[in-house]
Parts: C-alpha cells; sequence; structure tokens
C-alpha cells in the first residue's frame, strides 16, 4: 500500500501536464465551461509545478531551491500588493493571491519545460 501511494506521488509529480490535463477534461465535463475548467485545472496544479520544479533542481544542478522558490514567491506577491496599493489605493489579499498563484503557474509551467528540456540534453550529451 505504501509503495502505491509513493509510485502515484511520483508520477504526480513528474508529470504534472499529464494531470493538468486530465483534471482539466474532469472539470470540463463537470461545468461545460472551458475557461472554468482551465482556471480549476491551474488552481489545482500549480503546487504540482513548483514542486516539480524543486525536484529537478535538485536532479539537474544539485541545488536546493526551497528556500528561495518561498523568497520568489513572497516577492512576486509584494509586487502584486504594492502595484494593487499603487492603482487602487486598497489592497484586496485574496485578489492578490489569486494574481500570484495564477502567475505561479505560468512561471513555473515554463521553468518546468525548460528544466525537462535541460536534463534531456544532459542526457544526450553524457
Amino acid at each position: 500500500m505504501g509503495n502505491g501511494l509513493i509510485y502515484i506521488f511520483a508520477f504526480f509529480i513528474t508529470a504534472p501536464i499529464v494531470i493538468t490535463f486530465i483534471i482539466y477534461v474532469i472539470a470540463y465535463m463537470a461545468s461545460n465551461y472551458r475557461l472554468k475548467a482551465f482556471h480549476h485545472a491551474v488552481n489545482w496544479t500549480t503546487w504540482l509545478y513548483i514542486i516539480s520544479v524543486i525536484v529537478l533542481t535538485k536532479m539537474i544542478f544539485g541545488v536546493q531551491m526551497v528556500g528561495i522558490v518561498i523568497v520568489l514567491l513572497l516577492i512576486i506577491l509584494g509586487a502584486i500588493m504594492f502595484s494593487q496599493w499603487k492603482i487602487q489605493t486598497e489592497i484586496i489579499l485574496r485578489k492578490a493571491l489569486k494574481i500570484m498563484w495564477r502567475f505561479s503557474f505560468l512561471l513555473f509551467a515554463f521553468l518546468y519545460i525548460g528544466l525537462i528540456l535541460i536534463g534531456v540534453i544532459q542526457k544526450i550529451v553524457s
């Protein structure tokens, strides 16, 4: 039972693109709205991309990135809150967190794809 859970968790971490697509299809079948289904897929799989980037940087470069990722997320949130304050003079934390989460999805999805390509190129070259 324990090994099965480990394999399922490892699949989630190594294939977040597939999991994103699966969640999108399930959400689309449940709601029949493409945009709503896409938002659900993004919201549920962002943490997979973040963990995958941390694991891939550890495997490829041997660098532990947990602290750097936390600081990066806090800087992104701070920048969003600062811009919200400058534009509206009122900070809406829920809106700022939602923007940060969606931006994190884009950032970490691109980082994930880039790290996968770097890992494949490293294996081919060596």
